[in-house]
């Protein structure tokens, strides 16, 4: 049997009646694992850091023996973030699931009667497809700063691969899918994110003031040898201040990286627009120069996110419009800058996504509604792009999503997630040395990344200098005048308009280079 580890940086896959073919990226001291795995029967593509060879092993060996069985219960065996791609060679039909809540999800896109799946938009010109942009997609986008269901992506024709479903493909591209269940647990939960953390034995744990920080925290033991800890941004803020401190009691190695120069702050822009495919905020991009510079290539990468799947989205079972008023993109953002061909979208807005969230995501309350909107919407959204971005440079691994955690916790009476009970719960069982630090947490004044004061300054310039010479490739959508004016206003009064712009920057500088790298081949 074929069994390959490699380190990638991204895919693409093709599948049509006559072939299967992959294509791998790859990039020096960069990148996260992925299993080429192939026998008499299967063909098979894993990818993901959340899985060690042992487990992946234990899953085949299930799967040979009782196939339908073991992929319809996948996530009873396996959690975490992941993508299986499996060719069936006796019947040519191509299988696909993902993680529970579809987090790390593939694009796809039809081409000549071939289906394309591709991890990333960093490689997206050497599909040679030209870009189309989705009115609906480009109008919730915006809204939310993130794709999300029921909303078409940003671009026609391309799709995103759904969690929680077995994807089925035949030879003549008919799609079927299958709804996975995953077995909740009815015993007494006994919390903990260990068995989420042993996926990998070197491990850089992202040391901040944040409680998903402090429950990861809490399962390291002192002084242990193969882990690390570190953090990024202004070294007088409270995660910076705190996360120190915690690595320094707990006995860690501990790495800081400085916040990005206006030089720094242009390289990783355009890594995060190109790699998101314009899909993900620039203001990641310290967090990106801190994975690139601040953590070694052989450490697998865990930080405090994902965790509010067992916290309460939102503190109160307050109105529903209301909640997502204060969540969604101001409306005179968006009426400033927007052409006038979405007036129709604005004169509703933000009714009209409050109203569509009600209708998709279901609960018997605001807030169970909301949570369960966090979960099936916003990971695979917001936090699926910024998984994305960080994987192409390092392994990272997600505990929270580990299905034993999952099994113990997402099916718990909401209650017991008010207040941050299950982190609390988590703390006091590994380290109750700890739990001061979740009771009175260190506060500062000062934001990590300072987006305020560095909008003001040099960075704001260069800001200004990237939409200038790319808001034209959005010129349907946007105002281009209005949204360089909007740069010149928050330069002198910062507020949320800042992250706005970063939306529009990333998604300007990807749809202005794809176009330019697609035009010879449409010309030819």
């Amino acid at each position: 049997m074929k069994f390959e580890k490699h380190t990638i940086t991204n895919f693409h896959i093709s599948f049509d009646k006559k072939a299967f073919h992959v294509e791998l990226f790859k990039a020096e001291k960069q990148g996260s694992t992925l299993y080429w795995i192939e026998d008499d029967h299967y063909e098979i593509i894993w990818y993901s850091s959340d899985h060690h060879e042992e487990k992946i092993r234990d899953f085949l060996e299930k799967l040979h023996y009782h196939f339908e069985e073991t992929l319809e219960s996948i996530y009873n065996y396996v959690g975490g973030i992941f993508e299986i791609f499996i060719r069936n060679k006796e019947n040519h039909k191509l299988l696909i699931v993902n993680d529970l809540y579809g987090v790390n999800g593939s694009f796809s896109l039809i081409k000549n009667n071939q289906l394309n799946f591709f991890l990333n938009f960093q490689n997206f010109n050497q599909l040679e497809v030209p870009l189309e942009l989705d009115v609906i997609g480009l109008q919730a986008h915006f809204a939310f700063g993130y794709q999300v269901k029921p909303f078409p992506l940003p671009y026609k024709n391309i799709t995103q691969i759904e969690g929680g479903k077995l994807h089925t493909f035949d030879s003549a591209l008919k799609h079927e899918t299958t709804a996975l269940a995953i077995n909740f647990s009815n015993n007494k939960p006994s919390f903990s994110l260990k068995n989420g953390m042993n996926a990998t034995e070197k491990l850089f744990i992202g040391a901040t003031a944040g409680k998903d920080s402090l429950a990861l925290l809490s399962q390291v033991k002192e002084g242990s040898e193969y882990i690390k800890a570190g953090n990024f941004g202004n070294i007088y803020s409270a995660d910076v201040i705190q996360g120190k401190e915690i690595a320094v009691n707990l006995d860690l190695e501990y790495k800081y990286t400085t916040l990005c120069d206006e030089d720094e702050f242009e390289h990783y822009a355009r890594q995060i627009a190109m790699i998101s495919g314009g899909l993900a905020t620039v203001s990641y991009v310290d967090m990106l120069k801190f994975v690139d510079e601040g953590i070694p290539e052989n450490y697998s990468y865990v930080m405090g996110e994902a965790g509010e799947c067992v916290r309460m989205f939102f503190p109160e079972d307050t109105n529903l419009a209301k909640a997502m008023h204060n969540y969604l993109t101001p409306k005179e953002f968006l009426l400033d800058s927007f052409t006038n061909d979405y007036l129709g979208f604005l004169n509703q807005y933000p009714e009209n996504i409050s109203s569509a969230v009600a209708e998709n995501y279901t609960g018997n309350s605001n807030a169970e509604i909301l949570v369960n909107f966090y979960r099936n919407g916003r990971l695979p959204g917001n936090f699926g792009n910024r998984h994305k971005l960080l994987s192409v440079f390092r392994d990272k691994i997600t505990p929270f999503l580990h299905e034993d955690f999952i099994k113990q916790t997402h099916n718990l009476p909401h209650e017991r997630y008010e207040n941050d009970k299950i982190h609390e719960q988590i703390i006091y069982d590994s380290n109750q040395d700890l739990l001061q630090f979740f009771k009175n947490p260190i506060k500062s004044e000062i934001s990590v990344q300072g987006w305020n004061e560095r909008i003001s300054d040099d960075t704001g310039n260069v800001l200004y200098k990237l939409l200038e010479k790319h808001i034209h490739a959005l010129k349907t959508v946007f105002d281009m005048e209005k949204v360089l004016q909007l740069v010149k206003k928050q330069q002198k009064s910062p507020n949320r308009g800042v992250y706005f712009l970063f939306r529009i920057v990333s998604m300007a500088i990807f749809v202005d280079s794809i176009k330019n790298a697609v035009a010879p081949c449409e010309k030819r």
